[in-house]
Parts: structure tokens; sequence; C-alpha cells
């Protein structure tokens, strides 16, 4: 029977690039650090196809996630805010 398996990760991400954290991003707004960690995330993608953080269109699935979840977390914010 063949098995099909995926070759080995050779090349590991570095941690920076895995996990987005705005201070390690330093920019004046928040989209701006978004911004380059997604293009730092694109280009070691394109430099090394086959890694956890898989291929460009997950980058940018990624990217557009957290834009999501930061425009939410504003929006719900703002709701808070107007409540008290």
């Amino acid at each position: 029977m063949a098995r099909h398996r995926r070759p080995p990760l050779t090349v590991a991400p570095p941690p920076e690039l895995v996990i987005f954290n705005p201070d390690e991003w330093p920019a004046g707004e928040w989209w701006q650090s978004c911004e380059l960690w997604g293009r730092a995330c694109m280009a070691f993608v394109k430099a090394h196809p086959g890694t956890e953080l898989g291929s460009a269109l997950d980058v940018l699935r990624e990217q557009h996630g957290l834009y999501e979840a930061h425009r939410r977390s504003e929006w719900e914010a703002r709701l808070n805010g107007r409540a008290s």
C-alpha cells in the first residue's frame, strides 16, 4: 500500500513570524505593524515553501483574519464605551 506523506520540514520559521505580535513590529499604527509582519511572512513563504506557515494564500488568510479580529475588537470597545 502506498502512503502519501509530507516531506519533513527542513526550515523552521522565526518565532516572530509564527504568531503576530505588534510590539515585535514597531510602526506608527497597528495596521502598519500587521503589514510589516505580512510582508516578512510572505517573503519567508516564497523563499521556503512547505513550512508551517503554509502557502502565500495561507499568509493572506491569516492577515485578513487579524484585520477582522482587530476591527471587531475596536467596534466592541466603541460599543462598550457608549453603553457606560
